[in-house]
């Protein structure tokens, strides 16, 4: 699958019930931020939810109306959001965090898969870098990605614990790239001093080529995160939660539901108390509090 990194289109999903098509709690308005998309083909993403949108329609008999050619900004699901025109909305943690304002945060839908998301800081073995503090004027390189949304909040954190000076200097260098295999072999190959990166990523790394995972090891590991997800707005209709959760956490039962899957990086989808983001959000909360909203630049 190509990886193009488009970030100026946005997307809107109408979908309305069969029975009484254009009763205003029949309406399914979905927006789905930009972000998701930025490690895939924009025009994969859009074929991928045509093919969704058909598979809604047959499955759960609606009639739908759609736009097909756009993806939202946060700005743009905010407005929406404060207007009424969206319902439920598929976002990253750090576009949650700004909206909660407009969204029911009892309940959300999350990707899940049998490597649970995390972050690994990761050194060579040789290396002689025992603890954190040890990589203090060292090279670092940084996954830019959906999934490491949190990342640099989350070694925010940690740079902070150790006497409150930005990541820019407490590092020799922290540099992002968008892919796993750009910021592990670096470190690998001895380039550069460490990496922070996922966990399913370095794992996968390591499946074709098990020394990866013999000459890295991590130096610290985060708590489990939730990268992105989908949230209802405030006074969603329970009609229209009933089909939203019926599409999203049925997507795996079909081959075109498995394609969005597949294109979003996720083995199927999990209707879950909001309660689950606890710990990633107090990750972007200990960050805020250190080095403000816009976090540290690196």
């Amino acid at each position: 699958m190509s990886t193009v990194s488009r970030r100026n289109a946005w997307f809107a999903l109408a979908a309305a019930g069969s029975s009484s098509a254009g009763a205003a709690e029949d309406i399914l308005r979905l927006g789905i931020s930009e972000s998701l998309v930025r490690d895939v083909s924009v025009a994969d993403a859009r074929a991928a939810m045509v093919i969704w949108m058909k598979r809604i329609a047959e499955d759960l008999r609606v009639d739908l109306r759609y736009i097909p050619e756009v993806f939202e900004s946060r700005e743009s699901l905010s407005s929406k959001l404060k207007q009424g025109l969206v319902d439920t909305v598929a976002v990253n943690l750090l576009e949650y965090s700004r909206l909660r304002e407009w969204l029911d945060l009892e309940e959300v839908t999350v990707p899940s898969q049998k490597t649970k998301l995390s972050y690994v800081l990761l050194v060579r073995t040789e290396s002689g870098i025992a603890k954190f503090a040890d990589l203090r004027g060292r090279s670092l390189l940084l996954l830019d990605s959906l999934h490491a949304c949190v990342a640099p909040a989350w070694l925010h954190s940690i740079v902070s614990s150790e006497g409150r000076q930005s990541t820019g200097s407490f590092f020799s260098s922290a540099v992002r790239k968008p892919k796993p295999s750009q910021v592990i072999l670096p470190a690998f190959f001895g380039q550069k001093h460490a990496c922070l990166t996922t966990n399913p990523g370095f794992q996968t790394a390591g499946e074709p080529t098990p020394r990866i995972l013999r000459k890295l090891r991590p130096l610290m590991v985060s708590p489990e995160i939730v990268a992105s997800l989908d949230a209802y707005r405030k006074g969603c209709p329970s009609s229209i939660r009933a089909k939203v959760g019926r599409a999203m956490t049925g997507l795996a039962s079909s081959p075109a539901g498995r394609q969005v899957l597949t294109l979003f990086q996720c083995e199927s989808l999990l209707v879950r108390d909001a309660s689950c983001l606890n710990d990633s959000l107090s990750i972007l909360a200990r960050s805020e509090r250190a080095y403000g909203r816009n976090g540290d630049a690196l």
